[in-house]
């Protein structure tokens, strides 16, 4: 799948970034929020998970959230959110997928915009050991530290990318990130 994320104009609220997908030759728009879901990119790319985010949007799925985010009615807009069931205080395992779960804790841990502890493999692992999740785990247990740190390193380059990337340039990308490799 080739990416191409348009950065929004100007710094201004009204004007949005543009993320358009490319998959079998048909384009079409999506509904990414693109400070968060660049480190899903890598992160699933790295540690090869098919089934989150991404490969979600590759599938085709979170359609509709696609089309409201490109509605120009404010109201409609703005349920052009992946991940809308966080508003009703719904548990994640409600409404996620496992895969994408997965994902999202994974780059939680990777990307570490909290700075809860070091930016090392040894740190991820320590990030992710406190969420006791078989999932997580059964994932962490086939990666290896060469693996998380080049995903670490991958998260802070596409973040560089998308903040040297002028008003109204565009991002070109491929899901799986080319460069990355299975664990």
């Amino acid at each position: 799948m080739q990416i191409t994320i348009v950065k929004k104009q100007d710094g201004s609220d009204v004007d949005h970034d543009r993320v358009y997908l490319e998959v079998d030759g048909q384009i079409r728009r999506a509904a990414v929020h693109v400070v968060h879901d660049l480190p899903h990119l890598a992160v699933e790319s790295f540690f090869a998970i098919a089934d989150g985010l991404w490969g979600e949007l590759s599938a085709g799925l979170h359609a509709d959230a696609s089309f409201a985010a490109t509605a120009r009615d404010p109201r409609r807009e703005k349920q052009g959110r992946i991940v809308s069931g966080a508003a009703s205080g719904a548990r994640t395992e409600e409404w996620l997928s496992e895969g994408h779960r997965v994902a999202k804790s994974v780059t939680n841990a990777v990307a570490n915009r909290w700075g809860d502890g070091p930016d090392t493999p040894a740190g991820v692992r320590s990030r992710l050991l406190r969420e006791a999740d078989e999932p997580i785990q059964n994932l962490m247990a086939r990666v290896n530290d060469e693996t998380i740190a080049a995903s670490i390193q991958a998260v802070r380059g596409l973040d560089r990318q998308w903040a040297d990337t002028p008003h109204g340039g565009a991002l070109h990308l491929s899901w799986p990130l080319d460069g990355s490799r299975p664990t």
